[in-house]
């Protein structure tokens, strides 16, 4: 099974930070092939998921950018829980908008370019 966005980049901070999977489910205290399979895509990744590798990395002095929007991709869903009804309907209009890859593009960066400002 080809890796997801998510487990490619999961794969190579696991590697930067020279552990193997076997070395960060016993760190993790689960099976390397629990592991393996967020990577691959063949399990769904909870947030509990995200928030355990996030911290694990964290750890380890590797902060890994969009590991929860990497998650949502790797899932092919994104949770509305929590969210406003004007940030529901946001997400509702692009999941099913006529942009051209193109224009989202525009869009991506202008939203990193909004939330660089906001801190």
């Amino acid at each position: 099974m080809a890796l997801t966005e998510f487990g490619k980049t999961v794969r190579k901070a696991r590697i930067d930070v020279g552990y193997t999977l076997k070395t960060m489910s016993n760190e993790l205290d689960t099976s390397a092939a629990f592991l393996s399979g967020l990577e691959t895509g063949s399990k769904k990744i909870s947030k509990d998921w995200v928030k355990k590798i996030d911290e694990f990395f964290s750890s380890k002095g590797h902060k890994i950018e969009n590991l929860e929007q990497l998650a949502d991709v790797a899932n092919q869903s994104v949770s509305l829980d929590g969210l406003s009804q004007q940030q529901q309907m946001l997400v509702a209009g692009f999941a099913n908008s006529p942009f051209t890859p193109e224009q989202l593009k525009k869009f991506a960066a202008l939203m990193e370019e909004m939330n660089k400002h906001g801190k």
